[in-house]
């Protein structure tokens, strides 16, 4: 019987292959096995049975549970696994079987792993899928995110001398380090347009920062704009600036940051949460390097060399009409993916030592051997940055000197973070697992909230304003917002999508508040008072209503 079915492979690109099972008789599902690399076969839920009449050759793993990854049901079986993946978003599950076959690929195992999936989820897989006449060979900067392994990667680019400085940027002596640390390398030889693509933290502004040091640019300006904190109606402002008398408050000429970076570099930060009437603005610049000022007449030549970042997936808010199709290219002539920290752990111990050095402003401080080990096995939703969040609560609470392991549990279940992968889940129905879950994450994120308005009340109350307190509400922030960051890296755990979007956008204006603060303090508490305090208020008390009904329903 042939059936449909999408195939991942380690050396896959972002989407899937079309494909058809003929699964007729046993050599039919023996051949499934036949590849040197493992191989995923995503499937219709209801053809799983087609697979269940060969009891010899497969093993039925059930349904997914939603607290499991795949790899821990999938790996390290004999036979080839199936499973009814109850997935409910398709790129949670795109990101599931990637982290499959990695973990696959890297204990050498070159099995097949059949997952079905209910129909509606596998038919906007199959849409989005290329077909086996389609694929075509990616170009250099493509390589790393279309699944070219790392090593073959390395290989094709060629010997490279590493400057020391720059292994000190961006650390890490594994090869999905060492290619990015190549990659940059590459990008700095050359004056294209650079997307860098990666999870939160994973470090895309070290490495723009990087490829800008390393060009012909590197004594020119490096400009960074955050193009999510920035508020809609102010963004062209910033960019481009503005003339005198242009709009209500515009006192005087302001030169935008484009003008600014020019002979430079300019990171377009977040560039994914760019609204739509802005991206053909960016592009319109990108194609002609001219830019028109907010009110002005003419036009003004610009050169700035433009880096954009994301950790969105740009290509699928191209195909549901969220980003511009023209713009997506026009950004991606060398493309970098910073690969998030599960995907490369033998570096964590290296990581850790550092940041901890850092933290601690010592030298020579060492993490002991056991708490290193155990950084291992956690799965680092937040990547660097949450790695640095942990540290610094782990020196507050319990010091520099004689750390145990359970110190570093207390820090986790304090921070609210991903529990333990051998820790038992209490046996409770899914649905009651999952509002358990939201109810601690929504009482988590009121809390870190409430904190940062705490933390600038300080700045508030002070109408001197000294330096001293300007720098300590910035490095109290910058914590709270890397816990709020984190946070927003689990949208499910919010409960409703309404609620995700409030509390993301929230982030965004706590972002902005603490780049004013660092330019112009006198700017920033008006906006502050007019701009935040107002969502501030109206979140907490929604997330109070939301988690009260929470707790009657978990009572």
């Amino acid at each position: 019987m042939k059936i449909d079915a999408l195939k991942f492979t380690p050396l896959s690109g972002p989407r899937p292959l079309q494909c058809y099972l003929e699964l007729a008789k046993e050599q039919d599902v023996l051949d499934l096995k036949g590849g040197d690399l493992p191989t995923a076969y995503v499937i219709k839920a209801r053809d799983l049975e087609v697979v269940r009449a060969f009891p010899d050759l497969v093993i039925d793993r059930g349904h997914k549970h939603k607290a499991k990854g795949l790899s821990k049901i999938l790996l390290r079986q004999d036979k080839i696994p199936l499973i009814n993946g109850d997935f409910t978003i398709f790129g949670q599950m795109k990101r599931s079987i990637r982290t499959l076959l990695s973990n696959a690929r890297r204990a050498g195992e070159q099995n097949c792993y059949l997952i079905g999936t209910e129909d509606r989820i596998f038919g906007a897989l199959w849409a989005q899928a290329d077909r086996i006449e389609e694929v075509q060979t990616t170009r250099l900067g493509d390589a790393m995110v279309q699944g070219m392994p790392p090593q073959l990667l390395l290989d094709l680019l060629g010997q490279f001398d590493e400057p020391a400085d720059l292994k000190r940027k961006y650390v890490g002596e594994s090869v999905e380090a060492r290619l990015v640390r190549r990659l940059i390398l590459h990008a700095a030889r050359v004056d294209d347009t650079v997307l860098i693509l990666g999870d939160t933290g994973t470090g895309k502004e070290v490495v723009a920062r990087a490829i800008h040091d390393y060009s012909n640019r590197g004594r020119e300006t490096f400009i960074s704009v955050n193009c999510g904190a920035i508020p809609r109606h102010l963004l062209e402002s910033e960019l481009f600036g503005h003339e005198k008398g242009s709009f209500t408050g515009a006192a005087q000429r302001k030169i935008g940051l484009w003008e600014i970076a020019d002979r430079g570099t300019l990171l377009l930060d977040e560039i994914g949460d760019l609204p739509l009437e802005h991206q053909v603005k960016i592009l319109r610049v990108l194609q002609e390097g001219r830019i028109r000022r907010v009110g002005g007449q003419k036009e003004v030549q610009v050169n700035a060399r433009v880096i954009a970042a994301t950790n969105r997936d740009l290509y699928s808010m191209v195909q549901i009409g969220h980003f511009r199709e023209d713009l997506y290219y026009r950004l991606r002539e060398f493309l970098i993916y910073t690969p998030a920290l599960r995907d490369h752990p033998e570096d964590i111990p290296l990581l850790a030592q550092l940041f901890w050095r850092r933290i601690v402003q010592d030298e020579q401080k060492t993490l002991p051997p056991e708490i290193l080990e155990e950084l291992k096995s956690y799965r680092w939703p937040g990547n660097a940055r949450e790695l640095k969040t942990v540290f610094t609560n782990l020196r507050a609470l319990f010091g520099v000197d004689y750390l145990r392991v359970e110190h570093l549990r207390a820090v986790f279940m304090l921070l609210g973070q991903a529990a333990m992968p051998m820790r038992q889940e209490p046996a409770f129905h899914v649905t009651e697992l999952h509002q358990v879950e939201c109810l601690r994450h929504l009482q988590r994120t009121r809390e870190v909230i409430n904190a940062c308005e705490v933390t600038i009340r300080p700045l508030l109350a002070n109408q001197g304003k000294p330096f001293q307190t300007v720098a300590a509400v910035q490095t109290s922030l910058t914590l709270r917002l890397n816990e709020l960051e984190i946070l927003c890296h689990h949208p499910l755990l919010f409960h409703s999508e309404d609620m995700f979007a409030s509390v993301f956008l929230l982030r965004g204006k706590f972002a902005y508040f603490q780049g004013l603060l660092g330019k112009d303090v006198q700017a920033a508490i008006p906006y502050w008072q007019k701009e935040v305090v107002g969502d501030l208020n109206r979140i907490i008390a929604r997330l109070t209503q939301k988690i009260n009904l929470l707790s009657v329903s978990s009572s």
